[in-house]
C-alpha cells in the first residue's frame, strides 16, 4: 500500500508534503460515524474537545468503583458532538482491525511507532490555527472534505514546539494546499507548519509517527483467537 507513497518523492534528500488521491479504498471501513459512536460508549480511548476559539475544553473525569482507571464523562462529550463542535479521539489504532493493520504496515515500512487520532465534527467547526507537530503525520480523510495548507517552513528541533509564539506569515512559503476528499492522504513532515480549515461535517485519521529510535515498544497488533473446541 505504501509503495505508491515512497515512489512519489525522494524523502531521503527532499522531505516535504505529499498528497495522494484515493490512497484508501472504502475509507469508511476504517472510520465512520458508527465507529465514533462506538468510541463514545467505551472507556479505553481518550477524547479532546475543541471549542469555537480553537482552545481545548476540559472534560470532567470520575472513577467508577469497579474501574481500574478514571473515565471521562460521556455526557459532556456527547453534548459537544451534538453541538457540531470539533473533537479528537486518541487511541483509535486499537479499535478497528483495518486501522490496526494499516498501522502495522506503516511500522514495518518505516522506522516509526504509529498511532491514530480521529479528528471530526458534525458541522462547520474550526480546528487549530497554523501550528507544527513534533512527529511526521499521515492525514487520511474518510468522511466529508477538508481544506489543508502545509508550509515548507519548519520549527527547529533545538527548541520545544509550543505553538504559542506569533508567526511571520510574510516569510512563510506554501509547500502544498488543497482539499482532501474521502480516501485521500496527506503526508506532513515533522515540525512543518500546517493548518486544516474544515467547512463541513467530516472525519479524518491523523497517524503520528514517532521514530522507533525514541521508543521501540510497539502495540501487539496481532489478532488472537480463542479456540472453543477441545
Amino acid at each position: 500500500m505504501l509503495s505508491r507513497f515512497f515512489a512519489s518523492r525522494n524523502l531521503r534528500q527532499d522531505d516535504g508534503a505529499i498528497f495522494l488521491r484515493s490512497f484508501l479504498e472504502n475509507p469508511t471501513h476504517y472510520l465512520n460515524w458508527t465507529d465514533v459512536e462506538g468510541c463514545l460508549n467505551r472507556d479505553d480511548v481518550f477524547w479532546e474537545l475543541i471549542q469555537k476559539d480553537g482552545r481545548k475544553k476540559d472534560v470532567p473525569m470520575y472513577k467508577p468503583y469497579w474501574s481500574p482507571v478514571p473515565c471521562q464523562e460521556k455526557k459532556t462529550i456527547h453534548n459537544h458532538i451534538q453541538d457540531k463542535l470539533s473533537f479528537i479521539i486518541t487511541g483509535y489504532s486499537k479499535i478497528n482491525r483495518k486501522v490496526s493493520n494499516l498501522c502495522t504496515e506503516i511500522e514495518r515500512s518505516c522506522d516509526v511507532n504509529a498511532g491514530v487520532h480521529v479528528y471530526g465534527s458534525k458541522g462547520m467547526s474550526p480546528s487549530f490555527p497554523v501550528h507544527c507537530d513534533n512527529f511526521s503525520n499521515f492525514i487520511i480523510q474518510t468522511v466529508g472534505s477538508t481544506y489543508w495548507k502545509v508550509y515548507k517552513n519548519r520549527h527547529t528541533s533545538l527548541i520545544r514546539t509550543t505553538n504559542d509564539k506569533p508567526l511571520n506569515y510574510d516569510t512563510m512559503e506554501i509547500d502544498w494546499e488543497g482539499i482532501l476528499s474521502p480516501g485521500d492522504l496527506l503526508y506532513i513532515p515533522n515540525r512543518a507548519y500546517h493548518q486544516a480549515k474544515p467547512d463541513e461535517a467530516r472525519l479524518s485519521m491523523s497517524i503520528p509517527c514517532a521514530p522507533s529510535v525514541i521508543d521501540s515498544n510497539f502495540y501487539d497488533r496481532r489478532y488472537y483467537q480463542i479456540q472453543t473446541n477441545n
